[in-house]
């Protein structure tokens, strides 16, 4: 109903007044406003609702087909400091080391309900990739992980070029995105530790990963935490650009 209203209201806001240059910007600014607020209040209940029965039909999936998955950046927080989700978690995110395996990831997740809504690579995977699925309104980030090519392991994440003024801009220019390498001291060897309902696997030293990726007080929460562009432990991957793919519904 909440989103059935919303549409009528953007039509009739485009009718009247959008498409009258003095009151364009007011109401982009307003509508942006209200169908992003809209938008983070639905994800924010269905991942209060759904998101644990997904983590553990996820984690089960990985567990039945010896593939291993540890709790990453914002779930690994949550798993050390809260034995559980962190309060302002809108997503799961897990980590897998790279093995060229993620075309079976996806099948195994597909015949449990997942739904792969995109992905980013580079050089076909070989260098970096990220997949995000979905089930029953809650997304997990597959944070794929390489060995070092400068200090330590990483990961990536990918942002618009610094000459752009978005993804589609850059997507548009450079035909892809910039990777950023998260540089971060992966340890291998997995331990388990208690997750809410569940019993689930972080990295041995994930004490130290967390406190160089979120700073020494990393166990005191902090809801004006921001992600640094200036980190010390992420590196701009100038010479490779990212294809992002997005799946057909």
């Amino acid at each position: 109903m909440m989103v059935g209203f919303l549409e009528h209201l953007k039509q009739f806001i485009y009718i009247h007044f959008y498409r009258n240059s003095h009151s364009k910007s007011f109401f982009k600014s307003l509508y942006k406003r209200m169908f992003e607020r809209h938008k983070v209040n639905s994800r924010n209940t269905l991942f209060r609702q759904n998101a644990i029965s997904v983590l553990k039909a996820f984690t089960d999936c990985m567990d039945r087909n010896d593939v291993e998955y540890t709790l990453a950046f914002g779930s690994l927080l949550g798993a050390v400091r809260e034995k559980g989700f962190i309060k302002h978690d809108l997503d799961i995110d897990v980590a897998i080391w790279y093995d060229g395996r993620e075309g079976l990831i996806q099948t195994y997740l597909e015949k449990e309900g997942f739904r792969r809504i995109h992905c980013f690579t580079v050089d076909d995977s070989l260098s970096a990739r990220e997949d995000t699925f979905e089930k029953d309104g809650v997304t997990i980030d597959i944070f794929y992980l390489y060995e070092a090519v400068d200090r330590l392991p990483y990961c990536c994440d990918f942002v618009k070029f610094p000459d752009t003024v978005d993804w589609t801009m850059s997507i548009y220019k450079h035909g892809g995105l910039l990777p950023r390498r998260i540089e971060l001291p992966w340890d291998k060897v997995r331990v388990r530790t208690p997750f809410e309902s569940l019993s689930l696997f972080i990295p041995r030293n994930a004490h130290e990963i967390l406190r160089m990726r979120y700073g020494e007080d990393y166990m005191i929460p902090n809801p004006n935490w921001v992600n640094r562009l200036d980190h010390p432990y992420i590196v701009n991957w100038d010479e490779k650009i990212a294809i992002y793919t997005e799946e057909l519904r």
